[in-house]
C-alpha cells in the first residue's frame, strides 16, 4: 500500500514483464512498479523516484541476474537523451516485443485473441531516419531530454542518416567559427536520391553560412528559401515525390517501402472503382494504387502536401487521382460510393464523426494504416461493429524505440470480396 513505500526507497525484485513503453514492470508491496530501462527475467536493484495513488516509478541501480536479450547501448546519450527507448534490448528482441505489444492492446480494446498479426517486419537499427530536428541553446545543438526543455548537447546521432550527421557536423563547426550566429532549430532532410533539405531558424549571416552547406540542395532560413527549387525529391517505385519543409514523409525509407509494398499487393488483388485516401499527405499511397482502380482522391490539410502532391501527379502522368486540401473531418461528409477507404491518421487516432462516416459510408474494404496502437485499437473496437479483421502487418519504423507502425486491413462483415 502507499503507506509501505516512500521516495528513495531500495528493493531488490525480479522483473515480471513489460509494459508497452519498454520498461520493466513488477509488484512491490501491491503496488505495481514501472522500472525504467528494466527487462523481463531480470533481478534487480531499484530505487523508487515516483510514487502515484495505484503505481510508482524506479530506477535500475544495479542489475543483479542479466537478461541474455540485453545488449550494451552504442549511443552515449541513450540514458540522457530520451529518444530512444529500448536501445539496451536486443534487436530481435525488441520487434517481439513489439508484436506482444499489438497484440496486448488489441485483445485490451477489442477482446479479439485470436487475430492474424504478422511478424514485425524490420532491418537497420542505426543509421535509418532521413529527417532530424536540433535544437539550440547558446552555442549548443542537440535534443530536448524527454518531457523537458532541457537540452541534451549531441555530438551524433547513430539513428539518422549518415550524410545528415556530416551535414549537423559542420553546421557545428559554423557555430564555433561564427560567434555571433544563434541556431535555435534545425531541421535536416534526406532522400535515397541524396538530395537534401536544411531548414534553420535563428540569428544567422547566411553568406557566412552557406560555405558550410554546400552539400544542401534545398536552404531555408526562417521560413525564407535561401537556396534551390523549395523542395527536395523522393522516389518510390518509379513515382517522383516533392517534399517541402513541412510535407509528412516518413522517416525510414526501407520500412517504408516495405509497409507501401504490403498496401500495394492488397489493392492489386481488386477491382475498385473509388478508393477514398484520407490524411494522404502528399499523395504517396493514393499515387501508388492508382493503378489498381479507377479512381482515388485523396484528403490532406497541409498546403504544402496538397501543392506537392498536385506536381506529382502531374510530373508522373497519373490521371485517375484527385486530392482536396482540408481537414478529414471537415470534408468526408461530401463522399459517397467508396469502394474502400485508406486512412493514415496522426498519432492520435480518428475522431468520432469521421469513424461514424466511414461506418455510414460502407466501404466494401478499409485500410487502416497507424502510428501508435494503443489509438488504432481504440478506433478498431467501433469500426469491427461493421467490419472483420483481416490481417495485421507490423512495420518496425523507429527501430530503439516503443513505436511499432502497422497496417491493418479489414472488410465488411459477412462479405467476401
Amino acid at each position: 500500500m502507499l503507506e509501505h513505500m516512500a521516495v528513495n526507497d531500495e528493493h531488490e525484485v525480479l522483473i515480471t514483464k513489460q509494459d508497452h513503453f519498454g520498461n520493466g514492470l513488477v509488484k512491490v508491496k501491491d503496488m505495481f512498479v514501472f522500472v525504467k530501462d528494466a527487462l523481463p527475467g531480470e533481478v534487480c536493484k531499484i530505487k523508487i523516484t515516483d510514487i502515484r495513488k495505484r503505481y510508482a516509478n524506479a530506477v535500475v541501480k544495479k542489475v543483479i541476474k542479466v537478461s541474455p536479450n540485453r545488449v550494451d547501448p552504442k549511443c552515449p546519450y541513450y540514458t540522457i537523451c530520451g529518444g530512444c527507448h529500448i536501445m539496451h534490448e536486443l534487436y530481435q528482441n525488441q520487434l517481439q516485443f513489439k508484436e506482444q505489444k499489438v497484440r496486448e492492446l488489441l485483445e485490451k480494446f477489442t477482446g479479439l485473441k485470436q487475430t492474424n498479426i504478422y511478424p514485425v517486419i524490420g532491418k537497420n537499427q542505426f543509421y535509418y531516419r532521413n529527417k532530424v530536428i536540433f535544437h539550440g541553446k547558446g552555442k549548443q545543438l542537440g535534443f530536448y531530454q524527454e518531457k523537458t526543455n532541457s537540452l541534451v548537447p549531441i555530438e551524433t546521432c547513430i539513428i539518422t542518416d549518415q550524410e545528415l550527421n556530416k551535414v549537423y557536423h559542420n553546421i557545428q563547426k559554423f557555430l564555433i567559427s561564427n560567434s555571433k550566429n544563434i541556431i535555435s532549430n534545425l531541421m535536416l532532410r534526406k532522400t535515397s536520391l541524396g538530395q537534401i533539405l536544411v531548414a534553420l531558424e535563428g540569428k544567422i549571416k547566411i553568406e557566412d553560412l552557406l560555405p558550410y552547406l554546400e552539400s544542401a540542395s534545398t536552404i531555408y532560413l526562417n521560413n525564407e528559401l535561401i537556396k534551390g527549387e523549395g523542395f527536395i525529391e523522393e522516389e518510390i517505385l518509379g513515382i517522383r515525390f516533392k517534399i517541402y519543409p513541412n510535407s509528412f514523409f516518413q522517416v525510414n525509407y526501407d520500412m517504408m517501402l516495405a509497409l507501401y509494398q504490403i498496401v500495394i499487393q492488397f489493392y492489386q488483388q481488386k477491382k475498385y472503382q473509388k478508393i477514398l485516401d484520407l490524411y494522404c499527405g502528399t499523395g504517396t499511397i493514393g499515387m501508388l494504387v492508382a493503378n489498381s482502380v479507377n479512381q482515388v482522391v485523396g484528403v490532406e490539410k497541409e498546403h504544402s502536401s496538397i501543392v506537392s502532391a498536385n506536381l506529382c501527379k502531374e510530373e508522373n502522368y497519373i490521371q485517375n487521382i484527385t486530392f482536396i486540401e482540408g481537414k478529414v473531418e471537415d470534408k468526408i461528409d461530401d463522399f459517397q460510393d467508396i469502394d474502400s477507404i485508406i486512412v493514415d491518421p496522426p498519432r492520435s487516432g480518428l475522431d468520432k464523426h469521421t469513424i461514424d462516416t466511414i461506418l455510414n459510408l460502407k466501404p466494401e474494404t478499409i485500410t487502416y494504416i497507424s502510428c501508435d496502437p494503443a489509438t488504432l485499437a481504440r478506433d478498431l473496437k467501433r469500426l469491427l461493429e461493421k467490419y472483420d479483421l483481416l490481417e495485421i502487418h507490423p512495420v518496425d519504423m523507429f527501430p530503439n524505440t516503443y513505436h511499432v507502425e502497422n497496417v491493418v486491413f479489414l472488410e465488411q462483415k459477412g462479405k467476401a470480396f
